[in-house]
């Protein structure tokens, strides 16, 4: 029994967009922006009846494009933009470095059971490495700014 491209592109763009949202908690996106061209294309694939996983294929990739350059600079503006709540109960909490930081360079933290992207704050120029205690300094939309605990 083959899958048809209906079948294939929606349950894979289900699968794709459910990991985005349960597994990287839109941390990233590119499953999303993969998710949604897939479901585009079963989409067309449903609509046009009996159609070849060639055009099909097309129309996913197509999608998944124009998805991508439409969303990709909306969604990295609204990660990036300052948290709006004035006490940020981040800012003063210990956590720990999960992928090495220093400057310039952003890594990962352990904080409140997720992984959060992080960054050296402002001045600081020791480089944290894994397992390592830091301490949030400051946070900008998703992003927590550290300095070493020590």
């Amino acid at each position: 029994m083959s899958l048809s491209p209906f079948w294939l592109f929606l349950i894979s763009g289900v699968a794709l967009v459910a990991i985005e949202l349960l597994v990287f908690q839109f941390a990233t996106f590119w499953l999303l922006f993969i998710g949604l061209g897939a479901l585009v294309a079963a989409a067309y694939a449903w609509l046009s009846g009996d159609v070849t996983y060639t055009a099909t294929v097309a129309v996913f990739l197509v999608a998944s494009v124009a998805i991508t350059a439409l969303l990709y600079a909306p969604i990295r503006r609204w990660q990036n933009k300052p948290s709006q709540m004035a006490d940020h109960n981040a800012i003063g909490q210990r956590v720990t470095v999960t992928e090495p930081i220093s400057p310039g360079v952003e890594g990962s933290v352990s904080w409140s059971g997720s992984d959060w992207q992080a960054e050296l704050a402002q001045g600081e120029s020791a480089s944290l490495k894994n397992g390592q205690s830091a301490t949030v300094v400051a946070v900008k939309g998703i992003r927590l700014f550290v300095k070493s605990a020590d």
